[in-house]
């Protein structure tokens, strides 16, 4: 296949070349979080208890391991397109096995961990597609793509399932619509080729290279994860507790499926609505943004600590607007940082790090219900608070 040429300045940048692959990954992000309003309503019909529901919904994190790993790497070596295409494909095959799973409980928790794997492909090879095509503007757009796909995703299926028959069907559906109108367009998307490994005469930047070894290497010394690491680890750590546990914790009486989901969706739209926001203060400064994440984090899980303790619905929407604007500015300084520092050829590994510390925050819900054995929710929260006041410090003294 010949390769097309790459716009090579920020004005050459056009929808019409970066848009199929960010409607994919809208599409990846919708299918990877539609399961999150329905945890209710799978205790209820299939009567699980919240332990099995929240497990199924963390086990999502342990298939990121292996698609974020085959995801940035294979990308740079293979092309994007190579992997986008395959595996936003299977997203709807993923789709199609938790819907199956309203007649074999056991398929819900194969088909998390394939959502997992799926969404840890797209997302690594899929943002560095995106930044290549769209050199000024491709991490601020993917940020936008991903959020608005975690927050349209489970509001959708909430809504569909509390209206419509068959609920355990039919939420899924439109994520199927969703991929069969994104993945066809892929086909036309500009190629970007594989990245070659760095030619010993190519000395126009020699410090970029050491920088972005040292990101991709394990360890304490490198700026990766001094000073990313601490940070990204928040983005769905304490946003998750917003949707995932503090709607079952201090349920509504009535429409609760429908609630779920729209608490889901209020986080992730604070989530995006804090991205243009955290956008100029990185241009101000990066660790403003990071000051400022970390800070609306600490604030929101003292919030979900007194709903937890008040049993007040109205709390849970405040905490879900700070922790989804705590989200925004995370990712945005994450995704940021990890473009700055990644060597040539090495922007999906480097990506695929970030993504893999985003979403370990995933577990925070299982993990929280095995550590209510020892203590109250409403202390673990607030032990949470305390932690990321304590990563706030840490990075504001390496500013």
């Amino acid at each position: 296949m010949a390769t097309v040429t790459l716009p090579r300045s920020p004005s050459e940048e056009r929808v019409s070349a970066w848009g199929p692959v960010a409607l994919a990954m809208f599409g990846v992000g919708w299918g990877a979080n539609q399961f999150a309003s329905l945890l209710g309503l799978y205790a209820d019909r299939l009567h699980l208890g919240g332990g099995e529901t929240r497990a199924m919904f963390g086990i999502y994190a342990l298939g990121l391991v292996p698609g974020l790993a085959l995801g940035g790497p294979a990308s740079d070596r293979f092309g994007r397109r190579r992997l986008v295409l395959p595996f936003a494909s299977l997203s709807a095959l993923v789709t199609a096995v938790l819907m199956a799973g309203a007649a074999v409980p056991a398929l819900l928790y194969a088909g998390r961990l394939a959502a997992g794997v799926v969404t840890g492909a797209v997302l690594a090879a899929g943002t560095a597609w995106v930044k290549e095509l769209a050199p000024r503007s491709g991490t601020r757009i993917t940020a936008l793509a991903v959020s608005a796909g975690f927050g349209a995703g489970p509001l959708a299926s909430a809504l569909v399932a509390q209206w419509l028959p068959h609920p355990l069907l039919t939420a899924y559906l439109p994520h199927l619509l969703i991929m069969a109108v994104s993945v066809p367009l892929l086909f036309r998307t500009p190629h970007t080729p594989p990245h070659a490994p760095d030619r010993a005469g190519d000395t126009a930047q020699p410090a970029k290279p050491a920088a972005g070894r040292t990101a991709a290497r394990s360890g304490s010394g490198g700026r990766f994860w001094k000073t990313v690491a601490p940070v990204a680890i928040w983005s769905f750590t304490a946003p998750v507790n917003a949707f995932a546990v503090l709607p079952v914790e201090v349920p509504v009486h009535h429409l609760r499926i429908a609630y779920a989901g729209l608490v889901t969706a209020i986080t992730l739209a604070a989530g995006m609505a804090a991205q243009p926001v955290a956008r100029r203060l990185e241009a101000r400064h990066p660790r403003l943004v990071a000051r400022a994440g970390l800070s609306l984090t600490t604030a929101g899980l003292v919030v979900a600590a007194l709903t937890v303790a008040s049993g007040t619905p109205a709390l849970n929407v405040v905490a879900a607007v700070l922790l989804g604007a705590a989200y925004g500015f995370v990712l945005t300084y994450g995704l940021g940082e990890a473009a700055r520092i990644a060597a040539p050829g090495e922007l999906a590994k480097v990506t695929a790090i970030v993504y893999a510390l985003v979403y370990v925050g995933m577990f925070t819900p299982l993990l929280l219900t095995a550590l209510t054995a020892l203590a109250p929710l409403t202390a673990l929260l607030g032990a949470g608070a305390a932690l990321a006041a304590l990563s706030l410090a840490w990075i504001w003294l390496k500013a």
